[in-house]
């Protein structure tokens, strides 16, 4: 039963974080000018090459996540860049904390619902049924 919870957190997790933060930052031009444009008002340097990168490790890690494929190294950069992201929300946009967990896009779309699924993976792993654990009997073989 613990495996398949774990798939379903991977699952959630992994392609909820990459469909609805990574994807748009990384291969919808809009998507990127509209939240750099948001970064560069609030002040941050570098603002487009910013969102590229935060989108970049959100989607691969993301998806790194879901397929349970080096789940612990995913989930500890998934922890930075979310802890990243939460930071921007509360110090820079001067959000709440409440905010952070949030189902809504424009408030962040759940950043702390995403750490928290990150942080269980990190700590527990991914489970059985991953491709870390048919790495893992392919090397006892």
């Amino acid at each position: 039963m613990k495996d398949w919870l774990l798939l379903f957190l991977r699952l959630v997790a992994g392609v909820g974080l990459a469909y609805w933060a990574g994807h748009g930052k990384v291969f919808v031009e809009e998507t990127r000018e509209a939240y750099s444009l948001v970064l560069a008002d609030a002040g941050v340097p570098a603002a487009y090459f910013s969102t590229l990168f935060l989108g970049v490790v959100e989607f691969f890690g993301s998806c790194f996540i879901a397929a349970g494929f080096f789940t612990r190294k995913a989930a500890s950069l998934m922890i930075i860049a979310g802890a990243a992201s939460a930071a921007i929300q509360l110090l820079i946009l001067e959000a709440p904390i409440a905010h952070l967990f949030l189902l809504d896009r424009d408030a962040g779309f759940g950043t702390g619902f995403f750490l928290v699924a990150y942080v269980v993976l990190l700590l527990i792993g991914p489970g059985h049924i991953s491709f870390d654990a048919g790495r893992r009997r392919a090397a006892a073989d």
